[in-house]
Parts: C-alpha cells; structure tokens; sequence
C-alpha cells in the first residue's frame, strides 16, 4: 500500500515538472455590483445662426436664366454682407440647371429652364438672422430652405453635463444600494455613452418661397431659444 501511494506521488510530481501549467489557484468570490445610467443636460442660448437661401430664375434658354440668376444671386450676397454677414462666410451649397416639361394632350413638350443657386450664410451674431434674411429677400433670394443654430463654445456646456451625468449615476446606485440594505463601494467601470453634442438646432422653412419679397415691410421675427447638451453614462459600482 505504501509503495503504491509512493509511485502515485512520484507521478504527479513528475507531471508537474513536465507540465509548467500546473499550478495552484485560488480564485476569490465574485463581487456583488449594481450597474446603473446616469444622464446630465445643460441648456446654452445659442449665438450663432446658419441661414440656407437660394435664387431661382426660369427663361426659355439656359444661358439667359444662369445670367439673370447670377445677377441676382451676387445683389443677395452684396445685401447679406451690408446687413452684417462676411464674404468669407458665404460658401454656395448647391447649383442646378435643368429644363421643365410640360404635358399637352399626353405629349411631353419642353418647357422653361430652371436655375437654383443655393448658399449658406454662416453669422457668428444671431441677433443678425432677421435683418439678414430681409435683407436677402429684397435683394432677390425667392428661396428659404433652413435657419438654425449653434453655440460657439461648447466645451465647458459638455463638461457640466459631464459631471451632472456621473452624479446622477452615483445616486441612483446609492438608492439602491440603500434599499437592499448595502453599501456603496468604489466605481469599477464607467462608460460615456449616447451622447448629444448639441448638434444645430435647425428650424425648417420647407423650402418656403417668396413671390414678392421686395414689398415685404415688417422684419421677420427670429427667435433662437436654447439648445441642450446632453451626456449620457453607463457606471458599475461595487457593493459592500
């Protein structure tokens, strides 16, 4: 019996020394943990606007409606630049030319030529969208596509929303924690998720056309409100 238990103990130990896996673990119990979402928003007036407009002309040749819609379309941006706005911020969105058809008597028949230039018109001054607006339709923009707005320095907006959405977290785990009768621990992973940098907040004119903008007396009322940052985070904490 004592020789059987001696070559048992002399095979495991040669095993061991063949094998270098073999070694001793032991592994502690799983922790207890509560895992929750926490949310932070901060709302910031915005100061900045981005106007779409455009100039659309129609003519029975092409090269006439391009000709009147580029006469037209730089009396705009003359307008746009004495109401406040900079060269250097009218960047052109997007230009067409195509020819309209009619139908008379189920037959296809050409019609006018049809030209869009659209611009954006980038103000670092809000307040400035009303008379710029005015100012374009009188000038000749019959087209208003878009308004929004944005905020110039966001950085310390998402920063407070930041830690508000950590605090949250940390509440919402030290109710339950309080409710199962534990203790909070320390945070074992926190993860920034779902988050809304405040992109612009847009106000949509459909594309919204003006048939005698040059008659137009009252200012056009623009209001910006405030635009929200939020972020949004995923926290574990362990529980005592």
């Amino acid at each position: 019996m004592k020789k059987t238990s001696l070559i048992l103990a002399l095979g495991t130990a040669l095993l061991c020394f063949v094998s270098t896996s073999c070694i001793m673990r032991q592994y502690p119990a799983s922790k207890r943990t509560v895992s929750v979402r926490g949310t932070g928003s901060i709302p910031v007036e915005a100061d900045r606007a981005i106007i779409v407009l455009s100039v659309i002309t129609t003519a029975k040749d092409a090269g006439t409606a391009a000709s009147q819609n580029a006469d037209k379309m730089n009396k705009v941006q003359d307008a746009v630049i004495a109401a406040g706005g900079s060269r250097e911020n009218i960047s052109t969105e997007n230009y067409t030319i195509y020819q309209e058809y009619d139908y008379v008597k189920d037959r296809r028949v050409p019609g006018e030529y049809r030209v869009s230039n659209q611009i954006k018109v980038y103000l670092k001054d809000k307040s400035l969208a009303s008379t710029v607006i005015d100012a374009a339709i009188k000038a000749g923009a019959n087209s208003l596509s878009s308004l929004s707005f944005s905020v110039s320095n966001p950085e310390l907006a998402i920063k407070q929303a930041r830690t508000l959405a950590v605090q949250n977290a940390q509440e919402a785990a030290n109710l339950i924690a309080g409710t199962t009768g534990s203790e909070l621990g320390k945070v074992l992973k926190i993860d920034e998720v779902n988050n809304d940098y405040a992109a612009p907040m847009a106000k949509m004119y459909g594309n919204t056309m003006y048939e005698s903008a040059a008659t137009a007396d009252s200012e056009t009322p623009v209001q910006s409100g405030k635009i929200n940052f939020t972020v949004t985070v995923n926290a574990t904490f362990e529980l005592k």
